[in-house]
């Protein structure tokens, strides 16, 4: 059995995403979850569901190919939130690189992951390197 604690489902998100773990991450996430992605940049908005969630990836994967890392750097929760402190980084041709201090809010409910909230430091930035 799995802990339902929401700071442990984070650990495991993260872990899960850093190695590739399709597996773990499709057993975390609600099949309604939301994931809003602040900003005004070509992949800013609410992507409601995992179908969606996967158009998000692919998009994300389409200007960046080598894909976005956030290195975690603290897991904060309560009984039915986690926030992920991170910095994300990423690189593509033409743009400084990105090193993105964030915070992602999850929001968990009987041991699933039903949302994910993303907080920018530097919101301007986020949006001219994904422009």
């Amino acid at each position: 059995m799995t802990s339902a604690d929401p700071r442990d489902i984070a650990r495991r998100l993260y872990t899960a995403m850093a190695d590739g773990d399709a597996g773990t991450i499709a057993e975390l996430l609600h099949p309604a979850v939301t994931l809003s992605v602040p900003g005004t940049n070509p992949v800013a908005g609410r992507y409601e569901g995992t179908a969606s969630l996967a158009r998000f990836l692919a998009a994300s994967a389409a200007v960046v190919p080598g894909g976005v890392r956030t290195q975690v750097i603290e897991v904060l929760g309560g009984g039915r939130h986690a926030a992920v402190y991170g910095i994300s980084r990423a690189t593509r041709p033409g743009q400084p690189p990105l090193e993105n201090h964030t915070l992602h809010l999850i929001t968990v409910d009987k041991g699933s992951i039903i949302s994910i909230d993303i907080y920018n430091r530097d919101q301007s930035s986020v949006d001219a390197f994904w422009s």
